[in-house]
């Protein structure tokens, strides 16, 4: 079977490894092309993306062959007319698409996978300028997709509310975590090479820095535990890990704040602000952290939860969205509107090691149920279902 990759997130447009969507396109891409040789692959991708990452394609195999994209910020033409064409030269069978979008001038058979729908409940909690992709590009996507994969049972459910053209084609794959990346790092560690010191536990929050993260109000719930317990101040830290986002103004006035409450007590600040980390950061850093917490308003998934149970950190976390259903019964949820209820939960996690014995043990277990190795397999399970029916079309 000839199946064509719309690769366009392989990266972020900057040309770093990215987060939530680029992450799982990278991870989804990889693990089909070396799990499925048997198939020719076409991979669409992008300008930015680096000569080492682009050799590591190359060298999948004789059944891999590169395609130049466009790039996520070329023009109209490019993208919906010109990459199309270039997909449709190479005669797929069926067109993957791992981010939510399929080119207008598109008209084969197509698999697309949809990760949120958050922005259609919520769009102030997203940057402006993807207006025109979130009400013309992606719900076309979807309605025109011969078979769409939802990474959760909650986007399902908010996608068939929303678009409800997508009810009977529609598919549940959950992503995966890479145990052995995770191991690797953690194996090869060196804190000589990490810029911060692990000279205490610490707090971890670890994504984009954006309003639905919701970390107003862990920032608050962090602060109220300090004010519980003021001796912790200089024995505990809250890490925000992650590429600044958008609309983050409110975020960052609340954290000069509260580290102006707790100057005196501690001048270097009892939030700290890490910026973008590199994948052996981030292992060190989750696996380091006394808890991740992670209280966004919404999420499609929530990869964060698995890594950290991965690696045996404890997680608390949001009840909202897909949350509880990644996290099973191993994390500690909270309203992520209720400070109190956060704060107590730090609590438990920080001061009550028993507690924390059997939420790590559970956290590890739950982990080794999500694999990209499976997620790969059901998703080219989808594509080979579409592709081989397309003369019945």
């Amino acid at each position: 079977m000839r199946i064509v990759i719309d690769g366009t997130t392989l990266c972020a447009p900057d040309g770093s490894r990215g987060a939530g969507i680029e992450h799982y396109s990278w991870s989804i891409t990889t693990e089909l092309l070396r799990s499925a040789s048997s198939h020719e692959f076409f991979v669409a991708t992008p300008p930015s993306l680096s000569r080492i990452r682009r050799e590591e394609l190359e060298q999948m195999g004789p059944h891999v062959t590169l395609l130049p994209s466009f790039g996520p910020k070329l023009s109209f033409l490019s993208r919906h007319v010109l990459l199309p064409l270039r997909f449709f030269l190479r005669r797929p069978d069926v067109l993957f698409s791992p981010f939510g979008q399929i080119p207008l001038g598109w008209f084969g058979k197509s698999v697309v996978t949809v990760h949120d729908m958050a922005i259609y409940d919520h769009p102030e909690w997203f940057p402006e300028h993807q207006n025109f992709a979130t009400r013309v590009i992606v719900p076309k996507s979807l309605e025109r997709a011969t078979q769409v994969i939802a990474v959760s049972c909650a986007t399902e459910q908010k996608l068939h509310a929303l678009i409800p053209s997508t009810i009977g084609k529609t598919q549940v794959i959950y992503e995966g975590v890479d145990l052995q990346e995770a191991y690797d790092a953690l194996k090869d560690a060196d804190d000589s090479n990490v810029r911060f010191p692990f000279d205490r536990d610490f707090v971890l929050f670890l994504g984009t820095i954006e309003p639905r993260k919701n970390l107003l109000n862990a920032f608050r719930a962090f602060h109220a535990f300090l004010k519980s317990r003021p001796e912790q101040a200089t024995q505990v830290r809250f890490i925000v890990a992650g590429k600044k986002g958008w609309h983050t103004k409110e975020i960052e006035q609340e954290l000069i704040e509260i580290n102006h409450a707790w100057k005196e007590v501690e001048p270097n600040g009892v939030i700290q602000f890490l910026g973008p980390v590199t994948e052996e950061e981030k292992w060190h850093l989750i696996a380091r952290a006394s808890c991740l917490l992670y209280p966004s308003l919404d999420e499609g998934f929530g990869l964060p939860l698995l890594e950290a149970m991965a690696v045996g950190t404890p997680v608390i976390a949001s009840n909202r969205g897909a949350l509880p259903e990644v996290g099973g019964d191993a994390a500690v949820y909270v309203d992520p509107e209720d400070i109190e209820a956060m704060s107590f939960a730090l609590i438990q996690c920080l001061l009550v090691p028993e507690g924390v014995r059997e939420i790590r043990e559970l956290g590890l277990e739950r982990a080794t149920e999500f694999s990209w190795t499976r997620t790969a397999k059901e998703t080219l399970k989808v594509l080979k279902n579409v592709g081989q029916t397309k003369n019945e079309a």
